[in-house]
Order: structure tokens, then C-alpha cells, then sequence
């Protein structure tokens, strides 16, 4: 936007407060002299100087928020900070309006400053007045306010306790807005006075507290102005205090009418009855007021000047009570019938109504004594039982245990009186079981089982327990009286012969009875729940000869420690049984899929493989592993273990040492897996396999920047064998750490051939297994293989899927380090389908990432594969790798990644592998990178 001289000059030149305009890069475009002399500046030397150049760090920071909005739309009114030409600070009223242009855009600001600098100084005076109210803020507990109206000037460090805030937070609220509202109005006409003299008020803390404040108020000049100077005291605790007392005062007097006791207050010289409670009347058989005015000693019972019970005279307690004791006794006092009553007596001293007093609790103890006349008769019936007794109250607290429950028990009498029967609770029953037996005694019938209970020292033992409930003659439940036997050593017993009958003498194992019994179960459950079990079946491989050769001793040791393996071994869901002799049987439940039974039966085999150190000797042992699948194999236990047998027999017919699936599909193709094996062997000394190449193509010059070696097999019967087929067993059988070596020389020699044709600067990409990953001689055979071919380091590009990379990324890094530095490549093959993260792949020494074929394959088609593309390719290129697209197969994928920026592709759209002869004669189609 353009600004006339002219017009400011009819608008703003003679203005008193200042005016500055500036453009949307913050330069300034025009201010009044009154704005340029505020600062210190002539209008000349503000012209084209950025806003920034007049504030200090913090005014920049605030500038910079307040820009932002400013482009939103905003206007703004705030206070705010210029560097005066002098170098001190201007305190000025700012208000700001945006400009825009016809079109919307954000053109600059326009700015009304008004300068604040005389309040300041009010502030700065106020500010020293301050420091005066520090001195006194030391030494009082008082809050003192200067304020004008409800707006707060000033306050001390004692308002910030009482309103529980800070001195900036509590000064941004109007103080009769924190009054509450029936105050405010009063205390805004008693402003209207002079002086006001200790006015009580409620408010609230900025926490949300009631305060009640005492308020003191006076009026006082302060350069020219009226202020007012309140002092606030919180009454808050005295008040509540006092409200409490009140309330203790009532609460005493009922708590004295509704005690379950007779309760009397006696003067503590004259020792006459000052105040009773209604139980006192009922107590003595007289009312109320007839008590009062008696002493309490002339209606104990005594004997010899002594107390009836207590053996001491009444004289004695109230000393005691007197010295500020609470001496108990059972006495008997004579009621107005002439009955004399059984009572407990508690003497203490108190404080009532301002009065120094004795307080007389008695209460009627003639049931409980009877009660315990009974118990003590029960007592000495039961002591002799060779049954274990207990008698808790009716909450469970226990009063009573015979001799025989704390000889089993292990503990002392005090140990267990005032307990409950969770002291001996074994937490081998669940809360269901509790919530029984508590139900059933309560609705007043008795309960029998068995209890696992604890002992002191922490052993268990059973116990056949019954439960029954105690009433008085209203029919309430007064107590529960717990008989028992210990029978620890019959369950033990019948535990044994339980195990026995189960499970194999010699190695602990569930025998063939209780195998049979849980595969029956897991069939049930599998049934219900449709899921799949496998039953495993095997033996130890000429495991007569070791009975003939070395005794059956070292037999059955060996047998023990295979079993104690597969203990170790196995899930806790499965079961692993010995059904005889040298054969055991595992049942593996809810399996998920065929292959974690090859894993599980694999490692089954590994176990069993590891030496045995027996006689003296080591020992090398093989099984063999027959397996039969539920519901495809049988639907019930004979079937299944029937098949799982005579697939153990074709394991050993295939050469022991191995596992076999009854499935006939499976088992033609275990034979098949097993003939290629053998094959494998052949191949390399046959010389069978072969390598293809597949071209790398750059996105941006259409040129072939390299080629992928492919490794081939070309059967003599079968022809020609996909990788997929052979290169898992090469790594299981051992053989691709020959076969890989054969491979890095023979594209080595290739790419020789290649250079003597004149085809130079081609990478040449090398698959890598985790087997030659963790090969200690890899370093060494592929500089042998760069030396004979004289070939750089740097022509080799060594790719390992992302897969491996997870898997032994850790355990490699140090070979692929030393392999960077004598200047190999790295790249990360199938990246997408191994659930990596690129920050992780940042650590390893990887320059290159290759997004699976997968991805790639629905471009145009799924945009979620899109998605994916879009942000590893972005990401890739953020961390600074190169990308290459493997399966590229139409031009719209190509179109695709192109867009994205991405390095190189490689597929079927370019060419599909080629022999090294036609690497030579190789052209990318000119259509299949248009541009």
C-alpha cells in the first residue's frame, strides 16, 4: 500500500500522540514527529528502519506472536516496550490495525502509541513505598491493600498468603470481586467513609477457599490522588473454631443422652451427681432428677469399705481419675429393687461447659458375664478335645482356640486371641469359595469342608472343618464355633497314590492313563472351539543299543534327562508324556499353523541332538518324529496316535533324525524336499547352477546404472528351478556358504567380461544370506575374488533383506562397518515387509533402500501401497538414501515414482534377467520412459 505525504500531513502531522505505519515486511513507512520525538528520533532517521531495530529481545519475541495475528485480521490494545535512542526503556498504550489490499493480501499495520511514561513514574514511586511495607511486611501477619476502589495498587507478602496467589496473579483481580457477593455491596458503601473499623467480611482465595477477614479501612492522599489503605486479618480459624467448640458443646450433650451406656457427671470435690443421662435413671430404677443432688458412692455395693468386685474403694479410682488416669472396674450397684447389677465402671476426668468434672461411664456387664461363665465351662470341655476348636464374636474377632489347634498351628495363645481366622489363611481358596461359606453362616446354618489352612511357619494343612453359627434368646447371632480334624496326612497320602497312578515312576512325566485323559480334554476343547492340535510322537533312535551296551542304569539316567529338556522346552499349555519305554508323546493345543509345529518338532530334534554327558561319556542321540494333525489326521485319541506312530516309522525310514507329518500330501512333499537336498549337493559339483542379471534403470536419464546377480538352478531333469524352491535349503542344509562363494566369483568374473567389452561404471548388486552375515572368513573370500578379477571394492553392492537386517542387523554390524570402510555398498532389500523403521536403518552402514515389489505392484490401484511409497520414498530422501523400485511393470508406476523423485527402478517393464552375453547387447526401450 502507497501513503501520500499529503494526507498525513492533513491527518496525522500535528496529532499528540503517536502514529507509525508500517509495511508487510515490518519496515517503516511513515511516523508523526510526535512518534519520532518519543523515541528520540527525527521522522528521517525512523523512514525505512524494521519495527525490530526499536525493541529489546523480548519485545521482538512478543512482536513476532502479535505479527501473526495481526496478518489474521486482528486489531490488538496492549502495552508495550520501545528502546529509546538513548538506550532506556519508552512504556508506552499501543493499538493496532491491520491493512489489507484489495485482494485480501496482508499490505502492513497502522499504530495509535500513546505514551505511558507518567504512570510508570507513579509506579516507580508506588514501588518504593513498597519496599517501606516490606520492612512492616516482616513483622506482621495482617494483609495490607492499597487500592483505589476495587483496583489493587499495592499489596504485602501477608494478602499473598491470605488469598493464596501471587502478587502479579492476586493484582489482576478487582478486590471487591473477590468478596462474596452479599459483602460486596457493604463493603463498597463503607467506602464511601473516611475510616472503617474491624468490618467483617466472607471472600474466596484465587483457590477457590472461603475466607472470613476482618477489614480495616482509611482514606489517604497520595500525590494528589485518593487512595485507600485496607488492612485485612484472616478470622478464618478462630471463627471455624469457635463454631466447632459450639458444635462439640452439642455433640457432647447428645453423644451423653444417646450413649449405650449410663453415663453420670459428678462434681469433683462433693463427688454428688451434677447431670445423667436417661440409661443412668433406667440403670438405678429411679428417674433423672432424683439422681441429681446424690452421691454416686451410695449406690455401689461394698464390702469392707471396698468396692463389690473391684477390691479398691471408690476414693481410689477418682484419684486416679484425678491425676488424669481412666481407671476401669467391675462393681455392682444396688438398683431401686434391691437387684444388684453386674457393671463395668470408667472414671475420667473432663472438661464440661467451662467446668472442671468427673465423667461415670457404667455399663451393664450381666450378659457378658454370663457369657463367659458358659465359655469358661466350654472352655474346659473343649480343652481336652483332641479336635481343633476356635470361637470368634460375631465379627469373626476370636475369643477362644483349644491346646490342639495351637499345638498344629505352631503359635502361641496371645499370638491368636484378637485375631481373626485369616491368620491362618493359605490363599488357596478364592473369594468365591468365602463368599459361600459367609453367606451360609450368616443366614444361620452351619458349613462343612475341607480347608487348606497355614501354619505359623508357612507350611500348609488341611483341615475338615464345620462352621456353626451361635444364638442368644432373641435368636441373634452372638458367636461362631469352628470344630475341626487335621487331616494333612490322609490327603497326602491319597495325593501320592493319585500322582502314582498318573504319572511314570522313573521320569515324574504324566504316564500313558493321564496322556490319554488330557488328549481327550483337548480334543473336547478344540472341538468346542474349533482349533487345531497336534500330536507329536517319538522315540529315541536305536536307544537298544545304548540299554545293551552300557545297562540299563545309564538307560533310564538318559531317559531323565531328555525328559527334564522337554519340560524345560514346552509351553505350559502343552503336555509332554512318556508312554513306555524310550517313546514319549507331546500334545501341542490351539495350533495355529502347520509351520509352528515344524518349528516346535525342529527344536525337539536340536534338544535331543545336544551331547548328554553319562558314564563318564558323551553321548550323541537322534530322535525321530512322527506327527498327526487334529481334525485332518482323526477326530479321536487312537486314530490320532495311531497315525502319529506310522508317521514316526516313515521318519525313521527316511533316515532318522527327522520328523514326518502323516498327511500324504506332505509326506510326497517332505520326500520331495529331501530328493532336492541330495540334489543340491550335486549341483555345485555339477556345475547346474547359473546367474542372471536384471538391469537397473535411473528414473532420471533412462540409463542402466546396474544390475541385480540372480541366482539360478538349472536341473538336468526339471529344468529350470525358482530360488524359492532351493535357496531354504541351502541355508538349512549348510551349503549356501559354498554356493554363495560360487556366486560372488562368478559375477566378479562376469562383470570382468562386461569391462573387457567396454561396458564400465556398472553396480553390481549381490544378494547376501545371514549365514555368510555372520561368516568370520566373508571379509576375506570376497577380496580374494576382487584380487583375482582385479575389481574395486567399490563395484560390489552387497544387498541384505530387511528381514535378515532385524533379525541379525546387531549381531553384523561390525562386518558390514569394516566392509564399508574398504568401500563396499549396502542396500536393504524387500524394505516395507519386515515392520523396520528407517531411524533404525540409519544406524547400520546402509546408503541404499528397495521398496518391495509388493508396494509397487498396486500403484493406481490401492492407495493405501500409494501411501506407503509416498512416505519411505520421502523419508528415504530426508535421511539422504537412494531408492530403487524392484517390480516396475507398467509406465504408470513409472510415471508414479518418477513424480516422487525416485532414483532407480528395476522390473519387468524394463527387462526381465538376461544371461551376462546379453547384459552386452542390452537398450532401455525409449517407451518405456517417456517424457
Amino acid at each position: 500500500m502507497e501513503y501520500n505525504e499529503k494526507f498525513f500531513e492533513q491527518l496525522v502531522h500535528s496529532a499528540r500522540s503517536g502514529i507509525w505505519v508500517i509495511d508487510e515486511h515490518c519496515r517503516t513507512t511513515y511516523v508523526n514527529p510526535s512518534m519520532a520525538e518519543m523515541l528520540g528520533y527525527t521522522v528521517e532517521q525512523m523512514l525505512n528502519k524494521h519495527l525490530f531495530e526499536f525493541l529489546d529481545e523480548n519485545g521482538i519475541e512478543r512482536a513476532k506472536i502479535n505479527l501473526a495475528r495481526r496478518r489474521e485480521g486482528q486489531e490488538e490494545q496492549r502495552e508495550s516496550v520501545f528502546i529509546h535512542k538513548e538506550g532506556f526503556a519508552v512504556y508506552t498504550n499501543l493499538v493496532t490495525w491491520p491493512v489489507f489490499d484489495e485482494q485480501g493480501q496482508y499490505r502492513g499495520a497502522i499504530a495509535g502509541v500513546m505514551d505511558d511514561s507518567s504512570r510508570r513514574g507513579m509506579l516507580d514511586e508506588l514501588a518504593e513505598a513498597k519496599e517501606r511495607l516490606q520492612v512492616f511486611d516482616k513483622v506482621t501477619v495482617d494483609g495490607i491493600l492499597i487500592h483505589q476502589g476495587g483496583h489493587i495498587i499495592e499489596l504485602n507478602d501477608a494478602c499473598c498468603r491470605i488469598f493464596e496467589g501471587s502478587r502479579k496473579e492476586i493484582m489482576t483481580h478487582d478486590f471487591t470481586a473477590m468478596l462474596l457477593p452479599e459483602y460486596k455491596t457493604l463493603v463498597i458503601q463503607a467506602m464511601h467513609y473516611d475510616t472503617v473499623e474491624k468490618f467483617e467480611v466472607k471472600a474466596r482465595s484465587l483457590t477457590g477457599k472461603l475466607l472470613i477477614l476482618e477489614l480495616s479501612s482509611k482514606r489517604m492522599h497520595y500525590r494528589g490522588d485518593l487512595v485507600r489503605v485496607s488492612v485485612l486479618r484472616d478470622v478464618t480459624q478462630y471463627k471455624q473454631t469457635q463454631t466447632a467448640l459450639e458444635q462439640i458443646e452439642l455433640t457432647n450433650q447428645a453423644l451423653i443422652e444417646n450413649a449405650p451406656e449410663a453415663i453420670v457427671l459428678l462434681d469433683r470435690k462433693s463427688l454428688q451427681i451434677l447431670h445423667a443421662n436417661s440409661k443412668a435413671g433406667s440403670l438405678f430404677g429411679i428417674s433423672v432428677h432424683r439422681l441429681l443432688g446424690h452421691s454416686l458412692e451410695s449406690f455401689i455395693i461394698k464390702h469392707d469399705g471396698k468396692l463389690a468386685g473391684a477390691g479398691r474403694t471408690f476414693d481410689n479410682l477418682v484419684q486416679q481419675a484425678l491425676s488424669c488416669l481412666a481407671p476401669l472396674a467391675e462393681i455392682k450397684i444396688q438398683h431401686q429393687s434391691g437387684t444388684a447389677i453386674d457393671c463395668e465402671l470408667r472414671l475420667v476426668s473432663i472438661q464440661w461447659q467451662g467446668a472442671s468434672l468427673l465423667r461415670v461411664s457404667l455399663l451393664d456387664i450381666r450378659s457378658r458375664k454370663r457369657a463367659q461363665d458358659k465359655m469358661k465351662q466350654l472352655s474346659s470341655a473343649l480343652e481336652q478335645s483332641a479336635d481343633l476348636v476356635m470361637i470368634t464374636d460375631k465379627n469373626g474377632i476370636i475369643e477362644y482356640v483349644n491346646h490342639a489347634l495351637l499345638s498344629v498351628t505352631g503359635y502361641q495363645l496371645e499370638e491368636v486371641i484378637g485375631q481373626t481366622p485369616a491368620l491362618f489363611k493359605s490363599k488357596q481358596h478364592n473369594s468365591a469359595f468365602m463368599k459361600k461359606l459367609w453367606k451360609q453362616i450368616l443366614a444361620g446354618h452351619s458349613f462343612r469342608d475341607v480347608f487348606v489352612n497355614q501354619n505359623k511357619d508357612g507350611s500348609v494343612f488341611y483341615e475338615e472343618k464345620t462352621i456353626t453359627p451361635l444364638k442368644n434368646e432373641e435368636g441373634e447371632i452372638t458367636h461362631f464355633v469352628s470344630t475341626g480334624k487335621d487331616i494333612t496326612e490322609r490327603m497326602e497320602f491319597q495325593a501320592n497314590l493319585h500322582h502314582l497312578a498318573f504319572h511314570d515312576s522313573l521320569t515324574n512325566l504324566p504316564n500313558r492313563a493321564l496322556f490319554n485323559d488330557r488328549l481327550k480334554s483337548s480334543l473336547q476343547t478344540a472341538k468346542r472351539y474349533r482349533q487345531k492340535i497336534a500330536l507329536l510322537f517319538f522315540d529315541i533312535d536305536h536307544f537298544k543299543r545304548i540299554n545293551d551296551s552300557l545297562g540299563h542304569e545309564v538307560g533310564d539316567l538318559l531317559l531323565k534327562q531328555v525328559s527334564k529338556k522337554l519340560q524345560q522346552r514346552l509351553r505350559g499349555s502343552d503336555t509332554v508324556a512318556r508312554l513306555g519305554g524310550d517313546e514319549f508323546a507331546v500334545i501341542l493345543n490351539n495350533v495355529k499353523d502347520d509351520e509352528s509345529i515344524r518349528q516346535t518338532a525342529s527344536e525337539i530334534i536340536e534338544l535331543i541332538n545336544q551331547p548328554i554327558k553319562l558314564a563318564e561319556r558323551e553321548l550323541f542321540i537322534t530322535t525321530s518324529i512322527g506327527i498327526a494333525v487334529y481334525p485332518a489326521d482323526g477326530d479321536d485319541s487312537l486314530t490320532l496316535l495311531k497315525n502319529a506312530d506310522v508317521a514316526m516309522y516313515r521318519a525313521k525310514a527316511q533316515g532318522r533324525n527327522a520328523f514326518m507329518f502323516y498327511q500324504q500330501e506332505m509326506n510326497a512333499h517332505a520326500f520331495e524336499l529331501l530328493t532336492l537336498e541330495s540334489e543340491l549337493h550335486r549341483a555345485l559339483q555339477q556345475q547346474e547352477f547359473c546367474l542372471q542379471y536384471q538391469p537397473k534403470i535411473c528414473l532420471r536419464t533412462g540409463k542402466m546404472t546396474g544390475v541385480e546377480a540372480l541366482l539360478r538352478w538349472q536341473h538336468p531333469e526339471k529344468g529350470m528351478i525358482a530360488p524359492d524352491k532351493f535357496v531354504p535349503l541351502l541355508e538349512e542344509s549348510g551349503l549356501i556358504l559354498p554356493v554363495g562363494q560360487w556366486v560372488i566369483e562368478q559375477a566378479l568374473k562376469d562383470y570382468r567380461f562386461w569391462q573387457s567389452h567396454g561396458l564400465f561404471n556398472l553396480n553390481l548388486a549381490i544378494n547376501l544370506s545371514p549365514a555368510q552375515l555372520k561368516d568370520l572368513k566373508f571379509i576375506e573370500t570376497l577380496q580374494s575374488a576382487l584380487a583375482k578379477y582385479k575389481l574395486p571394492m567399490q563395484c560390489v553392492e552387497l544387498e541384505i533383506t530387511e528381514h535378515t537386517m532385524m533379525i541379525h542387523g546387531e549381531n553384523s554390524f561390525l562386518l558390514m562397518e569394516q566392509l564399508r570402510q574398504l568401500g563396499t555398498h549396502f542396500s536393504i532389500d524387500d524394505f516395507g515387509t519386515g515392520y523396520s523403521s528407517l531411524a533404525y536403518l540409519k544406524k547400520l552402514p546402509v546408503e541404499t533402500i528397495k521398496i518391495d515389489r509388493s508396494f509397487i505392484r498396486d500403484i493406481g490401484v490401492e492407495v493405501e501401497d500409494e501411501i506407503i511409497v509416498k512416505t519411505v520414498i520421502a523419508m528415504a530422501k530426508s535421511l539422504g538414501y537412494q531408492v530403487v523400485a524392484e517390480g516396475v511393470e507398467n509406465l504408470k508406476q513409472v510415471d508414479f515414482l518418477r513424480a516422487l523423485d525416485c532414483d532407480v527402478a528395476q522390473g519387468f517393464l524394463f527387462s526381465r534377467p538376461l544371461s551376462a552375453l546379453d547384459i552386452l547387447q542390452y537398450q532401455v526401450q525409449p517407451e518405456t520412459l517417456p517424457h
